[in-house]
């Protein structure tokens, strides 16, 4: 299969087309390794990585000891800054060099002048670069200086202070989520924390740890926290992963030893920028949970920190190894309605080789998506890493535009009933029918009475109106100028008598009329025919004839003309009702009137006078039936 570097986007508008499942290709999962000669060093290779082009800003804790250390990866995040190391004695060369290539206009430092004296403070400001502090008389003050400039409108995580492991699962998510974290010491809370954490209201707080690590006083302290537990570090560390599954990109996963915390430090700073998981390794060995965990995932990138003293060249292999693969891909379909936002989705679901369902990232080649007309459209994407790619079918429905309204006629005595449904005309000039309420009813009295009514109606499960003009009229006889349009309604009405006379309540109760082939010449007094849903007048003699009496016909949805010798259709142009129209083998010269007709969906002209069908184009592409083409000329290719 060859690789998509770009997705198509198609629009289709006469078929459906979806694919259950797609076969997937296998990949590899590759490994690499970040690492310098030094904590610091591997340090500076985070940042080059994470920043190669520089960055605004730095921050700079020490890598000699962790409790102040823990809490800078949020605070780097804000910033979008490189997390850099800096021993006690001062920068190292390496690390000063880093910041000349940063170039950052401020460095904030995390912890007291007594891991990282104010003679460090005077090195980054001698590079030109302004210098913030963020300090407390000890690790959980530290911790919480750090939080109060992070903010916690997005939540807090809280870990022991003691202990470095669950702290440095926590930094990659923390940072990416915007959260702070809180030091906390086992059984009881400092009192400017006490204080400030009770105080808080709306706000997530998730204890990371076991009792043994953050007891259960303190958690009942805490309002309404929640804990992610687990048997040890690792176990945890999973826990976190699997708890925040939906906001972390796997796609790249960052692996650094849990026994120490520089690396994993460093490694934070970078998996966050991603979204990327960190999971934390026992020296070479890789525990179960984070087997397991990776096991599962479709992974293209293994990314180690450290050197092979740390983590083993071996180890980094078995990692590798670890990932499951695609084995087929979901295809994904979506409904939306006409201009409603939608974004293509950053990950899809596939079927492992291993049978579990997972999610992974996918590319697009159109980040915007335009629901702004009604359609059919397909989108191709490729799985990142993968020789795969996605199929997802987006149906942008048409929104309900407007109601049509009614009118009727009934002679005085009648009974009448409203409609029970309406045609609404959607923003595509398609229509559909749709269930219609009515505020009221015609009475006995009104039904009696000669006059015109109007109701109104409401279509069901929307905020369309629609009326009914209702005419009560005063039975009386209707005389015709042509005795073959006569002879005509009376065949209909079964009338067969000269003498008979035709009655306003006999032409009201047809809605069909079929005279074809009379030799009707004049339509006079087929105007009064106001409920005819259907006319059929082919084969006539109606050439010079007015076609002016139809227009009356409100109701009219089908309508033959075809084989009159007729010249012209003007009076046609305001009959927008129409879904059918058969104006073939006449000797029309001009069909602009078609133009008007948007609801055709069946339209014969062929055999006329002119063969230019383009005023018909506004309704081509809707036509079910017809009997002409548009060239190329005439109807250009879209």
């Amino acid at each position: 299969m060859l690789r998509w570097n770009k997705a198509v986007a198609l629009l289709v508008s006469l078929c459906i087309f979806t694919v259950l499942l797609i076969p997937g290709a296998e990949a590899a999962t590759e490994s690499s390794r970040l690492a310098g000669n030094d904590r610091y060093l591997t340090a500076a290779a985070a940042s080059q990585e994470g920043w190669p082009t520089g960055s605004n800003a730095v921050v700079i804790t020490t890598g000699e000891n962790y409790p102040d250390a823990l809490s800078a990866a949020p605070l780097a995040s804000k910033y979008d800054a490189p997390l850099l190391l800096s021993a006690r004695s001062g920068l190292s060369p390496e690390t000063i060099n880093e910041l000349k290539r940063l170039n950052p206009k401020n460095a904030y430092i995390v912890g007291g002048t007594g891991v990282l004296p104010v003679a460090v403070e005077k090195q980054i400001a001698g590079l030109g670069i302004s210098v913030k502090r963020f300090s407390g008389k000890d690790r959980y003050d530290t911790a919480f200086t750090v939080a109060r400039e992070v903010g916690t409108s997005n939540g807090i995580f809280v870990t022991s202070g003691t202990a470095f492991a669950d702290t440095l699962a926590v930094a990659p998510i923390a940072a990416a989520k915007g959260m702070p974290v809180l030091l906390v010491p086992k059984d009881e809370l400092p009192s400017n924390l006490e204080s400030y954490l009770t105080r808080l209201r709306n706000t997530s707080i998730i204890i990371v740890g076991s009792e043994n690590e953050v007891s259960e006083a303190i958690a009942n302290q805490l309002p309404e926290a929640e804990r992610i537990g687990g048997a040890d570090p690792y176990a945890r560390n999973i826990a976190l992963l699997r708890y925040f599954g939906e906001d972390i990109d796997s796609s790249i996963v960052y692996a650094a030893t849990g026994e120490a915390f520089p690396d994993a430090l460093s490694a934070a700073s970078l998996a966050q920028k991603g979204g990327h998981p960190l999971v934390l390794l026992k020296g070479s060995q890789i525990p179960a949970a984070v087997q397991d965990y990776l096991s599962t995932k479709v992974i293209n990138q293994v990314t180690v920190f450290g050197g092979a003293g740390v983590i083993p060249v071996s180890t980094e292999s078995q990692l590798a190894g670890l990932p499951a693969e695609i084995d087929m891909v979901k295809s994904i379909t979506v409904h939306v309605k006409e201009k409603e936002n939608y974004e293509l989705p950053k990950k899809v679901t596939v079927i492992t080789n291993k049978g579990n369902q997972e999610e992974v990232q996918v590319d697009w080649n159109l980040d915007d998506v335009s629901t702004q007309k009604a359609g059919t459209y397909y989108y191709r994407g490729e799985i990142v890493g993968y020789y795969t790619t996605v199929e997802l079918t987006l149906y942008v429905e048409p929104l309900l535009s407007k109601a049509d309204t009614f009118a009727a006629e009934v002679v005085q005595g009648s009974e009448y009933s409203l409609p029970e449904s309406v045609i609404v005309t959607l923003s595509d000039q398609t229509t559909k029918e749709l269930p219609v309420t009515w505020s009221s009813s015609p009475t006995v009295s009104m039904l009696n009475k000669v006059g015109t009514y109007t109701f109104q109606g409401t279509v069901a499960g929307t905020d369309l109106k629609t009326k009914l003009t209702l005419k009560v009229s005063e039975d009386s006889a209707i005389k015709f100028k042509d005795s073959n349009l006569t002879w005509a309604v009376k065949f209909m009405l079964g009338k067969n008598s000269s003498s008979q006379p035709i009655y306003r309540s006999d032409v009201l109760s047809l809605t069909h009329l079929d005279a074809k082939g009379y030799g009707i010449r004049d339509l006079s007094g087929l105007e009064n025919f106001t409920n005819l849903v259907s006319v059929d007048l082919n084969n006539n003699r109606l050439v010079g004839a007015k076609l002016a009496p139809l227009q009356k016909l409100s109701n009219l949805k089908s309508l033959s003309l075809a084989y009159n010798d007729l010249e012209k259709i003007n009076s046609l142009q305001n009959m927008t009702s129409l879904t059918y129209l058969d104006l073939g083998y006449n000797v029309i010269d001009d069909f602009s009137p078609l133009r008007k007709l948007t609801r055709l969906t069946n339209l014969y002209i062929k055999g006329n006078e002119t063969q230019d069908y383009s005023p018909a184009r506004g309704v081509y592409d809707q036509l079910t039936s017809k009997d002409f083409e548009l060239d190329s000329v005439d109807y250009p290719k879209q």
